[in-house]
């Protein structure tokens, strides 16, 4: 069962603050982190396959062990070097990008031959999924929500 939270109150547990203390804003999403086991080729698919630009990069004597991608919307994906944290994301939905148009993207990956699942409706908007190189899912997501009866 899903349950959308508009209007629902989520049962509290432990020490909360005060009725009526309000936490101070978040403003956006700084940036997001994955686990990822060849940071150059994940790179290469997050700037291939979904525009991002190279921020920066982080080395030790090893190599690159990360590397910061940001896209044109301001969106901040770090990429970072843990084989064994990126195995275990295999097949996990790790992050969802707003898109307005699903099917420009659904062409897109067509047209370059990119793999990806069907576009599908879910309770939170339409999507389609793509994996990047260590299967970890990346979702392509509207904002625009089907009705209850569809989703």
């Amino acid at each position: 069962m899903v349950r959308m939270m508009g209007g629902w109150t989520a049962p509290t547990t432990g020490d909360m603050s005060p009725p009526g203390v309000v936490p101070p804003a978040i403003v956006n999403v700084h940036h997001v982190r994955l686990p990822v086991s060849d940071v150059l080729a994940s790179r290469d698919w997050y700037i291939e396959t979904l525009g991002f630009q190279p921020l920066l990069v982080e080395e030790d004597e090893s190599g690159v062990t990360g590397i910061a991608l940001q896209h044109p919307c301001g969106v901040v994906i770090g990429l970072h070097r843990d084989a064994a944290r990126a195995s275990a994301l295999r097949g996990f939905v790790a992050v969802a990008f707003g898109v307005a148009d699903l099917g420009e993207w659904v062409d897109f990956l067509r047209s370059r031959k990119l793999s990806h699942a069907p576009p599908a409706d879910t309770h939170l908007g339409h999507s389609v999924r793509l994996t990047d190189p260590d299967g970890i899912i990346v979702e392509l997501h509207t904002h625009s929500q089907p009705s209850a009866t569809d989703a």
